[in-house]
């Protein structure tokens, strides 16, 4: 009987490892697939995204480094967009709609305006940017971080 018990408990601690590590590749290889840029521009699927993806400021920086908040949340929130995409709720290529807000400690943890090689016109510009409670993303706006820009010349 305790022969039998014995074969049991080892088949259920067999069978338990076996899916944990299932899992474990299972959540990785999905983690890692929806961290990458072709998993955004799956969805964002405009010029303003495509076309100009490669030629915009930030080629080399991923979406998820400026509009990634955390594994947990960027998990949660990406499969509450999906969903709202899929279902037709959200046009995930509507810049007002998307609300993919970047901080300002996203932008200033590569751009420090104390860095030795600014000049001290963009310092005093972005003093401004200071007194008035300007958020980065005021004047560097969604588009044109992307890639379009907009023709300011009228």
């Amino acid at each position: 009987m305790l022969k039998k018990m014995n074969k049991k408990l080892f088949l259920i601690i067999l069978g338990s490892v076996f899916v944990g590590i299932v899992l474990a590749v299972v959540t990785n290889s999905g983690v890692k697939a929806t961290s990458d840029d072709s998993f955004c521009l799956s969805c964002h699927d405009t010029p303003e995204f495509t076309e100009y993806f490669e030629a915009r400021p930030h080629s080399e920086v991923s979406c998820i480094s400026c509009h990634g908040g955390g594994l947990i949340e960027d998990k949660v929130k990406g499969t509450t967009k999906a969903i709202s995409t899929i279902t037709g709720k959200k046009d995930p290529n509507n810049y007002d709609a998307i609300n993919a807000k970047v901080t300002d400690e996203k932008c200033l943890s590569c751009h420090n305006l104390n860095s030795t090689n600014r000049s001290d016109l963009t310092i005093q510009s972005h003093a401004v940017f200071e007194q008035n409670g300007l958020s980065c993303t005021d004047c560097h706006d969604g588009a044109s971080v992307h890639g379009y820009l907009k023709d300011y010349s009228n």
